[in-house]
């Protein structure tokens, strides 16, 4: 990428000088040959110094007149290695001045240089070409500024010269091991008063001195880890104290270094009234000096002897730039932790009065306790019982638990003891209750360890602008003749010790089959097993050493744990190391295998439709134990259809807990399973605009009618009607009985406008007996409960409510579903409709006899359920020779006389309270 470069008065000078240096070599017959001419050009912008420049020419000169070809190369290359240690080799101190900033305290640099200096931890500031340089920046000033950029002489020559400072600092004493922390953390724990230091490549660490490094800084930083543990232990012994209101204040009261704390009393509070009050003042008016009265103000280091009185002239007279209170006056209070106590000092007027009550801390008894073992996580809590604990695999997946019944002890001694039981005696790492809680709720999601992502490398170098020489072909924004770029690549390694890779064997090679054998190895060792063996990646980049020999466990026990990566977000985007990974999953087929996030999202979308989790279903199902599955499945039945019925009415417990199966079987679909069973829980039933009510075919004696199971309710109930109709037309001349009968055992799903999902009820009908289809045979069952007064006694021996609530589904049934289903299907229902109107016929011409009619009615109801069992000869000789109302009269007529007794026939009741049966 070609880079426009800034020339003026300055570049111009530069290149007329070496013009006529070039024109002084050739006169004296010199060749130059162009690709020679272009790097001396390219030197003398970029360097800027004519002696050197000179000096160049000159040699260059000689070595051609000499024909010593050795020797101009060398001479090349050594102008090279020049450029390439400037800080940025693609700007020269020339620009920066035709630029317009003209002090010698800056190096200049690009906006990629910019930034990648920044990520190291260095000052960069946003040159203005007016010569300004304001104060320096932060990363996002950087990405905002358009023109040049600066970084101090004083910290580039520090840079140039740290291989001189390994030589001179005293490399081999001994280094504290440093933990790595975000911005985020680094800001709070400056502020509690910890030591923060700037990652870079130095021998020794860069002390952070002003806050303002931090905010306009890097996005990670470093601190001791002995010291973060300290601020760890801090944050969870300030739970205990209430009173103690910020981590700079228990660092203060309970940290064991020399510090002291300046008091002063808070606005608006009832130390207002003694505000600058002396004791004896305090103590006459009969007052009281509280700590919540006062806020901490300003914590500094105790140096040597120093004493109250030498805190007090410091803060009247030399006051620290930091220090934002008011000066220090009669009623602020001292406190002195000299690491071993710590005392607090009331300023009285002429001298100090020590307080002892001002650190009279109530300690506040912990119900609630949680901490971080190894990888694995331990949760406690105080309950009646005891305390109620949980152990937590990596994945916040409850292991073990259970409630520890001995109170007399404390939280802390009742963990001690159940880790201990467990064998969790790694590191434990102290953490906060309710984000453990949150976590084991939320099962997958894990905190993103962030890591700053790398800048890339220099872009192209800029070339001398428009030397239009003909047959110029080496301009191609390319530092040409350097040294190789040395790419990163992957170790695999594996250890008989995954915490301590010194307590047994190690081994790494670039093969991963060699590394997987060797794991095995290891693995099935008894002698030690107890050691933990793992198998992992060892990722290197010999050109960024803040990245290179970064180690990642990517096998444990049985399973490759691609997913371990979800939390080092920068390791895990690598394209080298996704592939490591695969290679490993390869090497070790027989593994289980839990690949990263974003791949076992991948596996489904991230919203699903209806169909598509019927068809997910369907797959893994029969995937997942295909023997069972096609002995339960019939060859071409349609289970998809079945399963989006199931899930579109509400039902997917059964699912979710059969998914949950395949997850703890711990086979290779457990993490596809896993996956699915989100997409299944996140799952809101769509309902397609004017849904047809559907039919599912449980069972049915005739196969032929249950083939397809899955039917439109319209289409089953026609083909019922017309089977039913034939097989009733067929009788056996000596039963007089059809031949053929079938019973159907059926679900019915339907929807009306507006609603959400599915409602749906089971069924079953006989079909052959001439009482027609589906909804034909549903409204007649349906009646027959409304009017059977064995039935209803039943019913209302469950009690009141319950019966009412019977009646209600039945009515509703009766007057308002069954119709909405009727208004989907056939009409007319030739054979059933024939008799029926027969039957009213003879209902009308016996209306005079209507209250006798109304005793025989209340007699048919006893034996409904009787009647619907008679042999179907017999009912239609009772029809024919005794001429007694059909059993749709006679329910028709009970039906009522019992909504009047009940209310049921005033239109607010029943199915206008929109009661369904689902």
């Amino acid at each position: 990428m070609e880079r426009n470069m800034i020339t003026g008065k300055e570049t111009q000078k530069m290149q007329e000088f070496t013009q006529e240096q070039i024109d002084r070599a050739e006169h004296m017959g010199i060749a130059l040959t162009v690709d020679v001419k272009e790097q001396i050009f390219e030197y003398a912008n970029l360097i800027g110094e004519e002696e050197k420049v000179r000096t160049l020419v000159k040699n260059l000169t000689d070595a051609i007149n000499q024909a010593d070809e050795d020797k101009v190369e060398e001479l090349l290359d050594d102008a090279k290695m020049d450029i390439q240690d400037l800080p940025d080799p693609t700007i020269g101190k020339l620009e920066l001045r035709d630029y317009g900033y003209t002090a010698e305290d800056m190096v200049p640099l690009r906006k990629e240089a910019a930034l990648d200096y920044h990520r190291m931890g260095s000052k960069i500031y946003c040159l203005g070409s007016d010569g300004g340089k304001g104060e320096y920046a932060s990363k996002e000033m950087i990405q905002a500024h358009e023109g040049l950029f600066g970084m101090e002489l004083q910290m580039w020559e520090r840079i140039r010269d740290q291989d001189l400072d390994y030589a001179d600092e005293d490399f081999g004493a001994f280094q504290e091991p440093m933990s790595v922390i975000d911005q985020e953390e680094a800001l709070k724990l400056y502020d509690a008063g910890a030591d923060i230091y700037l990652i870079t490549n130095f021998s020794s660490p860069i002390y952070v001195t002003e806050r303002k490094e931090i905010e306009r800084g890097p996005e990670h930083y470093q601190m001791s880890m002995a010291e973060r543990e300290r601020f760890r232990n801090l944050e969870w012994e300030m739970q205990k104290y209430p009173q103690i209101q910020s981590l700079k204040e228990a660092n203060l009261l309970l940290g064991t270094r020399r510090t002291f704390g300046i008091y002063q009393i808070k606005d608006d509070s009832p130390g207002e009234n003694y505000a600058f009050m002396n004791m004896s003042f305090i103590e006459s008016h009969g007052m009281q000096i509280k700590k919540e009265d006062y806020k901490l103000v300003y914590v500094g280091e105790l140096l040597g002897n120093t004493s109250l009185d030498d805190i007090f002239e410091r803060f009247n007279i030399d006051r620290p730039k930091d220090f934002r209170g008011h000066s220090l006056s009669v009623s602020d209070i001292v406190v002195l932790n000299d690491g071993e106590k710590v005392t607090a000092h009331f300023v009285d007027s002429i001298s100090f009065e020590q307080l002892d009550s001002f650190l009279n801390l109530e300690e506040q008894v912990l119900d609630e306790l949680a901490y971080e073992v190894g990888e694995r996580y331990f949760a406690i809590q105080r309950t009646e019982e005891g305390y109620d604990y949980s152990f937590y695999d990596e994945d916040f997946r409850l292991m073990d638990g259970g409630v520890y019944e001995n109170d007399e002890i404390s939280i802390e001694e009742a963990a001690e003891e159940l880790l201990e039981d467990e064998g969790w005696t790694g590191e434990r790492i102290r953490g906060d209750y309710d984000q453990l809680m949150e976590k084991v709720k939320e099962m997958d999601e894990v905190v993103m360890a962030e890591i700053q992502k790398s800048q890339g490398e220099y872009k192209p170098l800029a070339k001398v602008e428009e030397l239009e020489e003909e047959n110029y072909n080496m301009i191609d924004n390319v530092l040409n003749n350097m040294p190789l770029k040395k790419e990163p690549y992957l170790e695999y390694f594996a250890t008989e010790c995954d915490e301590f890779h010194d307590m047994g064997a190690y081994e790494k090679s670039t093969d991963v089959n060699q590394i997987a054998a060797v794991y095995e190895k290891y693995k099935e060792n008894p002698e030690t097993a107890y050691l933990g063996c793992s198998m992992g990646i060892i990722y290197r980049d010999p050109e960024d050493s803040y990245y290179d020999e970064a180690e990642f466990a990517i096998v444990k026990g049985n399973t490759v744990l691609g997913n371990l990566m979800d939390d080092v977000q920068f390791y895990g985007e690598l394209a080298l190391v996704r592939e490591g990974i695969e290679k490993i999953h390869e090497a070790l087929p027989d593994y289980k295998y839990v690949p990263m996030r974003d791949v076992r999202e991948a596996m489904y979308p991230e919203k699903m439709t209806t169909e598509q989790l019927a068809e997910a279903l369907d797959e893994i199902a029969e995937a997942f134990d295909p023997y069972e599955y096609r002995d339960n499945v019939e060859r071409g039945e349609n289970t998809v259809q079945e399963v989006m019925l199931d899930l579109q009415s509400g039902n997917i417990y059964y699912y979710v807990s059969y998914l949950k199966d395949i997850v703890d079987e711990e086979c290779d679909l457990s993490v596809r399973a896993g996956i699915l069973m989100e997409r299944l829980k996140a799952y809101e039933p769509e309902l397609p605009k004017d849904i047809e009510p559907m039919v599912y075919v449980n069972y049915c004696e005739k196969s032929d009618l249950g083939n397809p199971r899955c039917q439109k309710l319209s289409d089953l109930d026609s083909k019922t009607v017309e089977q039913d109709k034939a097989w009733y037309a067929d009788l056996d001349p000596n039963t007089n009985e059809p031949k053929t009968t079938a019973q159907m055992f059926f679900t019915v799903y339907y929807a009306e406008k507006g609603d959400k999902m599915l409602h749906h009820f089971q069924g079953k009908i006989e079909i052959g007996t001439g009482n027609g289809g589906i909804i034909s045979q549903l409204k007649m069952q349906n009646e027959m409960k409304l009017k059977d007064e064995s039935w209803i006694s039943y019913q209302q021996g469950k009690g009141n409510e319950e019966y009412q609530k019977y009646m209600e589904d039945l009515t509703d049934m009766q007057n308002h579903v069954l119709p909405y289903l009727q208004s989907f299907c056939s009409l007319k229902e030739k054979g059933v409709q024939e008799r029926r109107e027969q039957q009213v016929a003879e209902k009308t011409e016996s209306r005079e006899a209507a209250p006798r009619a109304g005793i025989e009615a209340n007699t048919a109801v006893k034996d409904a359920g009787k009647a619907e069992r008679k042999p179907v000869a017999q009912k239609r000789a009772m029809t024919e020779k005794e001429k007694k109302p059909s059993i749709h009269e006679r329910l028709e007529i009970n039906k009522r006389i019992i909504q009047e007794k009940q209310g049921k026939d005033k239109p607010e009741r029943g199915a206008d309270l929109d009661v369904r049966t689902v």
